[in-house]
């Protein structure tokens, strides 16, 4: 036998099958360039260069160890259906005298041809537009230091491992198929459709009860670091639950339409409850594969957006002043920072205002109704940890330009959230009267969005706050002392204003290194916050285009196996006394009605899934709900209209092979 004749034969079937097998050579190519590009970025040298450089490379990283994963997931899943697609043509050569291996040969050759096209496309592809996309994070990242564009022969090396790894093992699953599939079933193959789920009153309930946990878990979190701990759990019961509904809730429903046979025995009702018992059996497992990877988009795309663009105002309640300083309040420390600011002021050029300067103690107590406990272990069953920050009466009423007085015992309270609910309060055996409780304050706002409860306590002076601070102290074994902040922004040119930080921080510990302090910088701080929240965007869009992709991949395929399957349909129907036009117009609602569900169910986890991310962003300093929200709507809308034109553009492919 000629030596090219696989080869060829291996070539013919790839451009025979060109319908099935493009989508798949464009899915390798995409996930070869992304993977790449993802882990050439991430090994760039410059990188290291800006500050969160460590914490951009960790994000990466991980984000190129997904798209490995997934994209072994992906080229399996589009690997079995071209495989189910063409069993009829592999049990023919087999039934026309080709053995096995034979066969097997045929199928070594079609796979190199792809792996080949794939690798060296994707990764030409990966590199005509690496540098694009390089740029174009740093663009997000907003990095002003310099930064090479680099090609990883490491990077090329890896990928061309990992997928050659892919195909190979692809390959070895497609042998053992048809190994162990007799010549018969090989030539009914195409007709068998995917596996066909039993309608099992057992794993529809399993799927309800597993989405109402999950949706009752999502609903019910407040705290941002409890939505941390069951957020993984609720999205598993959500997976769960949208399996066994799409493949058993599904059929049990259209069967209990069936039985009622007022409902059935009606024309229209008739051949839509059978047809969709047909399609659901058919399309069950595909659908909730298009339905979850249409919630990770959404989801993805939508917080990472909303992340990038609150990051000003994020940075901003994280660093409300240019210059921060807490030290210790002794008064020789004081004294001796407030000099060598008025130096170092002079020494740069520039101008302090909007200054201010307190005392305070911030600490984390449990609040047992109206009890305050500093014990590190206190544990109560109606505990609750919260933040508290004590102001003296003095320091407070200048900060919020109020007149308010106190007596021995007494003291003011500003709830962030709920009001406070006792007429006293009890701090580590001291009892205060609350001699009012603060509705708004000048500096501050109401905010229910907050990690823990957060109070502000007001007492008499100093005195007693440093009488609370030595409570804290014999509870905690600790040798804390009161806090005193200095803050302030700058004008001036603002080149400068790194430069003048960290000279401040070296001049005081020059003149007293025992001077306990720390100093924060927004002009310093604001790379590495820009950094971070870039990486998170720049991360999200590309693994949302990765989900994006394989919805789509996955529409299409199941567009053309409805395709194959209601060619036959459409003749039988058409025997059977319905003409051309009903027939089209029957098989028209059934195919858009299974086509949307996915999306519209996705959409339905996305809404009962939008507190407990909320509470998740808060983890981030995320507070603007109203934000999200609107990233939301209007990620869920654009993705609907990209749905919709996908389905429009893969209708035509279907039509075409019902016709």
């Amino acid at each position: 036998m000629n030596k090219l004749f696989y080869p060829k034969l291996a070539f013919s079937n790839l451009k025979r099958n060109g319908s099935t097998y493009f989508p798949y050579l464009l899915t390798c190519i995409c996930t070869i360039s992304t993977f790449y590009t993802l882990f050439s970025i991430t090994v760039n040298s410059g990188i290291q260069q800006i500050k969160g450089g460590d914490t951009v490379a960790m994000m990466l990283n991980l984000g190129t160890i997904i798209i490995g994963i997934f994209s072994v997931v992906l080229i399996f899943y589009t690997n079995g259906f071209l495989i189910k697609r063409r069993k009829k043509e592999l049990g023919l050569y087999n039934i026309l005298g080709m053995e096995k291996r034979h066969i097997a040969k045929v199928m070594l050759f079609e796979m190199l041809f792809t792996a080949l096209i794939s690798l060296v496309i994707g990764l030409l592809f990966s590199l005509l537009i690496n540098k694009l996309l390089f740029f174009a994070l740093l663009h997000i990242l907003k990095v002003t230091t310099p930064m090479q564009f680099e090609i990883s022969v490491m990077g090329i090396w890896i990928t061309i491992g990992l997928f050659l790894t892919i195909f190979g093992v692809t390959l070895l699953f497609n042998f053992v198929q048809i190994q162990l599939t007799n010549p018969i079933n090989l030539l009914r193959g195409g007709q068998q459709g995917e596996k066909e789920p039993k309608s099992s009153w057992l794993l529809t309930l399993i799927g309800v009860l597993s989405l109402a946990a999950g949706y009752y878990i999502a609903l019910v979190t407040e705290s941002p670091t409890e939505a941390l701990v069951w957020f993984f759990l609720a999205v598993l019961l959500v997976i769960i639950g949208t399996y066994c509904l799409f493949t058993s809730g599904s059929i049990a429903l259209l069967k209990l339409l069936k039985r009622n046979h007022r409902f059935f025995y009606h024309p229209n009702h008739f051949i839509a409850v059978s047809g969709m018992i047909y399609r659901m059996k058919q399309n069950a497992v595909g659908l909730a594969n298009i339905c979850i990877l249409s919630t990770m988009v959404l989801v993805t795309i939508s917080s990472t957006v909303c992340l990038y663009l609150g990051q000003e105002d994020m940075f901003k309640i994280q660093y409300p002043s240019e210059v921060q300083i807490t030290t210790s309040n002794k008064q020789e420390d004081i004294s001796l920072i407030q000099d060598v600011i008025t130096q170092q002021l002079e020494t740069y050029h520039l101008q302090d205002v909007n200054r201010d300067e307190y005392s305070f103690v911030n600490t984390v107590a449990v609040f047992n109704k109206n009890q305050l406990d500093f014990r590190p272990k206190a544990v109560d069953t109606v505990a609750t940890d919260c933040f508290i920050l004590f102001y003296p009466l003095e320091d407070f009423n200048r900060l919020q330009q109020t007149d308010y007085q106190l007596e021995q015992n007494q003291a003011l309270i500003f709830s962030y959230q709920d009001p406070y609910d006792f007429s006293d309060i009890d701090i580590a055996g001291k009892t205060y009267q609350i001699k009012e409780q603060l509705q708004q304050l000048t500096t501050e706002k109401k905010q229910r969005n907050l990690i823990r409860d957060f109070y502000i306590l007001v007492l008499k002076d100093i005195n007693e706050l440093e009488y609370l601070q030595g409570l804290i102290n014999s509870f905690r074994g600790t040798i804390d002392t009161v806090q005193y902040q200095i803050q302030f922004d700058l004008q001036g040119d603002e080149s400068q204003f790194v430069d003048f930080t960290h000279s401040l921080s070296e001049s005081i510990f020059m003149q007293n290194d025992h001077v306990s302090h720390s100093i924060r910088s927004r002009s310093e701080n604001k790379q590495q916050w820009m950094t971070l929240y870039g990486g998170f965007f720049f991360l999200g869009l590309f693994l949302g285009f990765l989900f994006m992709m394989a919805t789509v991949l996955i529409i299409y395929y199941k567009q053309i196996s409805e395709g194959y399957d209601d060619h036959d349909r459409f003749e039988i129907m058409k025997k059977v006394g319905m003409s051309k036009k009903e027939v089209k117009k029957t098989i028209h609602k059934q195919i858009v009605m299974i086509f949307f569900l996915p999306l519209l169910v996705a959409i339905i986890h996305i809404v009962v899934a939008f507190k407990v991310i909320c509470r998740l962003l808060l983890l981030f300093g995320m507070l603007q709900t109203e934000l999200f929200l609107i990233c939301t709507i209007i990620t869920v809308l654009v993705f609907a209209v990209i749905y919709a034109v996908v389905y429009l553009l893969t209708a035509k492919t279907y039509y075409k092979l019902v016709r």
